[in-house]
């Protein structure tokens, strides 16, 4: 059972789970909430720099999702602990970005998405 505890800037109910994830980015840097294109969808949290978003958060009740916006990729975390600690270690590809080639780049996200995903691919 979701017990609701307020609403967020969309004025859409927020779950516990959502207010911990909130919590969380919005002490991080490069975070920022912002509302989806789809009306009445909720809002997410969006990482990025130079006015691109890498990496969107959002929940749906029991699970945290992180889209890899460059690569189409999610994935899903239980708990915000175990968001910290992939944040911790994933930001400053994301960051680092704008100072490595395409191609740097690429390899080193194809290579942290391996790693991600625990398949090695």
């Amino acid at each position: 059972m979701v017990r609701w505890l307020k609403r967020r800037r969309d004025n859409q109910p927020i779950d516990a789970l959502w207010g911990q994830v909130s919590t969380l980015l919005a002490t991080r840097g490069r975070w920022k909430l912002e509302p989806q294109a789809t009306p009445g969808a909720p809002s997410v949290w969006c990482f990025g720099t130079g006015g691109e978003t890498e990496l969107s958060v959002s929940t749906d009740h029991d699970a945290i999702s992180v889209y890899v916006v460059d690569k189409d990729i999610e994935f899903t975390f239980p708990d915000c602990d175990a968001l910290s600690v992939w944040l911790d270690d994933s930001e400053r590809l994301f960051l680092n970005r704008a100072s490595m080639s395409s191609e740097t780049y690429n390899q080193l996200l194809h290579g942290k998405i391996a790693a991600w995903r625990g398949d090695g691919r």
